[in-house]
């Protein structure tokens, strides 16, 4: 029997890789519970509002994570509302979680993953995002730099000038260059 357009596009929906990978996506929740008790609702509101509404995790990426580990009793549920359960990192693995946390770079595997997709990108495209990005970095900098420290924020200011001046240098170079005609 022939496929139909409708069999092709489900076996096109199975084929599409996660936005998040699984691991990337457990690690983002503890760290996420260790700063705060949340239920799964909220977790998934909160990833979607960080993303600004680009990436809204369904429940089926979020509750079979957080049943894993509140069974590896990493997290526990700490009020239970009906069929809403809060959690928090289980006090006697907030040390360990620390350790996890500093173990797992997620600014590595974050860009690593970015970089796998930037491949299937034009140049002009790659350019596109990545200001795209450079603006959404900024945005966020901008709404956190409120609830840094002193020594954060002496920190962030010097890495935004090296930043300028790498911009500073970049626009030089542009300046410099011959446009290349389409």
């Amino acid at each position: 029997m022939p496929k139909t357009k409708s069999d092709i596009q489900e076996c096109e929906d199975i084929r599409k890789p996660h936005t998040i990978p699984r691991g990337l996506l457990r690690i983002i929740i503890i760290r996420l519970l260790h700063s705060q008790e949340m239920t799964g609702t909220e977790i998934m509101e909160h990833l979607s509002e960080r993303s600004q509404g680009a990436w809204k995790p369904s429940p089926g990426s979020i509750y079979p994570l957080l049943a894993s580990l509140e069974e590896d009793g990493i997290i526990e549920t700490v009020k239970t509302e009906g069929r809403s359960k809060t959690y928090r990192v289980a006090p006697d693995e907030r040390e360990r979680t620390k350790v996890i946390l500093k173990r797992h770079d997620v600014e590595h595997k974050a860009r690593l993953g970015r970089m796998m997709w930037l491949q299937l990108l034009e140049p002009g495209d790659r350019v596109h995002f990545h200001c795209g990005g450079i603006r959404f970095a900024l945005d966020s900098i901008d709404e956190t730099v409120d609830g840094l420290s002193k020594s954060e924020l002496r920190m962030l200011q010097t890495k935004l000038k090296k930043m300028r001046d790498h911009v500073d240098t970049l626009l030089e170079k542009i300046n410099k260059g011959e446009p290349n005609d389409d």
